[in-house]
Formats: C-alpha cells, sequence, structure tokens
C-alpha cells in the first residue's frame, strides 16, 4: 500500500498506527503510558484535533484522530513521537529513534467507519491476549466510554458524545457493540484496511483523489518556483544568498558580528531599491516587468528570512528550551543519604524531566521560567511520583552556566536539600 501525501483533510478520520523499530518495546512500565497519554492530551489541547478512540500496546498503538486547523497528522505524530522518544530514552538509558520508520495512517469516511474503527481499536487488546473484554484493559479508550468520570484527560467528552449519540443505550448499549462484534463485519473491515489507503464511498474516495491531485500540483508549483530561485542565485545574486547563510550562522555563534548582519540586510535593501527603480523605468517605456516582479519578490523573501534568521537565532541564544545539561549535585541539609551525584536533565516543549527521577518513577513536568532584565532566567517546577514523594528544583540561568536547588520531601515530610551547578557547557538536543 503506498503512503498518503502530507494532506490535511477536514470532517475524516485518519486511523493511525505505529510499531517499535527495535527488539524492546515502546512501553515498558506503567509511567511509559502515562507519558505518552500526557503527551497526547498536550498536543491535543495545542492544535484541536479530536480523539476518538486510541489504544496503546507494548510493541505498538492505534488511534483514531480527525484533523482541525488546518494541522496535517505528520505535525501531530512528528512532535508527539519525537518528544516522547527522548523522555524514553533518558529514562531507559537508550539511543536512536524508537519507532518503526514512520506512522502509518488511513483516511476513513467518518459516517460509515466512525464505530467500526472505534471498536477495532478497543478490540485490540483481546486480540493481542493482552485482556479477557475491552473493559479490563487499562491503557486503552474504552473505559473513558463507559465512565463519564474518566473522560477528562485527555479530554474527550465531546468526541465521546458524538458517538454515544449514535447509541439509543448510550453506554450500556456502546460496550456491547464493542464486546460482541459481528464476525463478517470484522473480517470485512481487516480486509478493507488491508487493501485500501482511503476507505469510504466512491464519492469520498474521489473528493480525497481529488484534494491529493491538488496537493501534487502545488509541491509541483513550488518546486518550479525553487528552480526559478536557482536561476535567480546562478544569475548574479549568489553572493547575496550566501553572505545571508554565513551571518545567520556566525551570529548565532558571535555577537560581536552583528555588524555583518547589518551590511547583509543593507544589501538586500539597497538591492530591492535598484530592482525597484529599473521596473519603474520599464513601466514608462511600456516594456514587460515581469522579470523585475519576481526578482523583486524573492529579494523581499530572502530579506524576511534573514530577519526571522537573526530573531530566531537570539531566541535560542537566550532560551534554556531545547537543552540538556550535565548537572553536579551536593547535599546541603536533611539526613545524609547515599546519592547519585551526577545527574543530566532535560528542558524541551516546555516540559522538564530529571534523567535520575525518571528511572524512579517522576514523569517530566511543565516549567515556569521567568526572564529577568539582566538577562538571568529563574525557572522552577514540581515532581511527584505514585509513592507520595516530591521533588522542587528552583534554578537560574546566567547565560552560561546553570545552577540551583532541589529539595525532595518524603511522605512522612522529612525535607533533604541539594544544591547543583552544570558540569560544561550547555548541551544542544
Amino acid at each position: 500500500m503506498s503512503r498518503l501525501p502530507r494532506i490535511n483533510i477536514e470532517s475524516a478520520l485518519y486511523y493511525v498506527t505505529t510499531k517499535s523499530g527495535h527488539a524492546y518495546n515502546i512501553f515498558i512500565d506503567d509511567m511509559d503510558y502515562k507519558e505518552y497519554i500526557s503527551l497526547v492530551a498536550k498536543y491535543k489541547d495545542q492544535y484541536g484535533f479530536k480523539l476518538f478512540s486510541y489504544s496503546f500496546l507494548p510493541s505498538r498503538l492505534e488511534m483514531l484522530i480527525e484533523l482541525r486547523n488546518n494541522i496535517t497528522i505528520s505535525n501531530i505524530m512528528h512532535d508527539i513521537t519525537s518528544l516522547y522518544t527522548k523522555i524514553y530514552n533518558g529514562k531507559h538509558g537508550k539511543k536512536g529513534h524508537l519507532f518503526q520508520q514512520r506512522f502509518k495512517s488511513q483516511i476513513a469516511e467518518k459516517d460509515t467507519y466512525l464505530l467500526q474503527l472505534t471498536r477495532q481499536i478497543h478490540l485490540s487488546p483481546v486480540v493481542e491476549k493482552l485482556a479477557g473484554d475491552p473493559a479490563s484493559y487499562q491503557y486503552s479508550s474504552h473505559n473513558m466510554f463507559l465512565d463519564p468520570s474518566k473522560r477528562a484527560f485527555p479530554d474527550m467528552k465531546s468526541e465521546i458524545e458524538e458517538v454515544l449519540g449514535r447509541f439509543k443505550g448510550r453506554e450500556k448499549a456502546f460496550d456491547e457493540f464493542v464486546s460482541r462484534p459481528d464476525p463478517k463485519e470484522t473480517e470485512e473491515l481487516k480486509r478493507v484496511l488491508r487493501r485500501n489507503r482511503i476507505l469510504g464511498s466512491s464519492e469520498f474516495i474521489e473528493e480525497v483523489k481529488r484534494k491529493i491531485e491538488e496537493n501534487r500540483k502545488l509541491q509541483k508549483k513550488n518546486q518550479a518556483l525553487k528552480k526559478v530561485q536557482m536561476v535567480y542565485i546562478v544569475a548574479g545574486s549568489a553572493a547575496i544568498f550566501a553572505l545571508a547563510i554565513g551571518v545567520t550562522y556566525f551570529y548565532r555563534q558571535n555577537y560581536t558580528l552583528k555588524s555583518e548582519y547589518t551590511k547583509t540586510v543593507d544589501l538586500y535593501k539597497s538591492t530591492l531599491e535598484t530592482l525597484k527603480r529599473e521596473r519603474d523605468v520599464a513601466i514608462e517605456a511600456h516594456k514587460d516587468t515581469e522579470n523585475y516582479a519576481w526578482k523583486i519578490r524573492l529579494t523581499e523573501q530572502a530579506l524576511k528570512k534573514t530577519i526571522q534568521a537573526k530573531d530566531r537565532a537570539e531566541k535560542l541564544k537566550n532560551d534554556i528550551n531545547g537543552s540538556m545539561w550535565k548537572i553536579a549535585l551536593s547535599q546541603v541539609s536533611g539526613t545524609p543519604i547515599e546519592f547519585q551525584k551526577e545527574d543530566v536533565i532535560y528542558f524541551d516543549n516546555n516540559l522538564y524531566l530529571s534523567n535520575n527521577l525518571s528511572k524512579v518513577g517522576f514523569p517530566s513536568t511543565v516549567y515556569t521560567k521567568t526572564d529577568l532584565k539582566n538577562g538571568i532566567i529563574i525557572w522552577k517546577t514540581i515532581q511527584s511520583n505514585d509513592r507520595y514523594e516530591t521533588v522542587n528544583w528552583r534554578g537560574e540561568w546566567d547565560g552560561s552556566k546553570i545552577k540551583g536547588v532541589m529539595s525532595f520531601r518524603s511522605p512522612n515530610g522529612e525535607v533533604r536539600d541539594f544544591s547543583f551547578v552544570s558540569v560544561g557547557e550547555r548541551i544542544k538536543k
């Protein structure tokens, strides 16, 4: 089955599956499942997509998603899987890719396949002999359909109401529908999934194919524009583009080279002025101005991208997000204990993770940060595990080193305080 292009079709369902790419599983312990579910909830809130059902099995997972806000399924899956892989590798001491190549997705007509695919997903643990019935498996969305109190995380209340609205008996009727499938319907769905990348009526399939063709033509048009850009570069603007690339690189490495950035921007602006004067002369002479139009457009785009690159470089240079640090810890108060005196901490997508603490059940948490006027960043977060242990982190970064304090509170109320400081330079992730 060939891959579907990266297209966004709203009001259609995306049946998404992905598998582990190694001998070890995607989920090793209970905290792994909770970590992945929390990431799904995070990006569901961020991107606004609908999640109708899911099932997370040790070596693979399935989700049924409806897109919103012009976000593609690739945007969603890339963000979830890349961040989960980083957290998973840090926690379990693994390296490299966790998932088998890229995920697979099939587009389905909602009215026809919503109930069938939801049942298919909820039955997966039973088919894999991980549970005797769908309700006894805790890492799928089936029990959220049966118990309204469980629909808040991830927030699937509206999606579940949409599904239950198709059953007169609501929760009970839905449970019977899933638990007692028609063997012929089940086999037919499996056959359709094996053979087709688009599931639905002939009208729906034609509409999807039309959008795929539109996407193909748009890509072809963009490729043609890139060729025109290359001609423009070869024709005499290569020096300008090369200088812009060089300035972007050095700007990130050394802030003393701001003058080079200014020279590049001035060069772009003077080029624009020259092109516009020549265009105006051509207009007065009743000559074709198309040759100037696309050169002006490309130069304006290049100028805009150079300014944006500088802004991104400044932001990256002054933010801890997207970095990790090796730190050394020292106990400063409380009953002395044996502990690991080195740790690796991560800041990624506004989530914080301690490598050492993740191994004893502390998941990643959202951190807050405050930018002070003197350039120092203050960050804080609180972590807790299912043993009622709590860790408070407070740190600061002055642009070169990161330091702070960590307080560990046990269930009996005893507090042990540690100081920490980074060892070596910031590590880009």
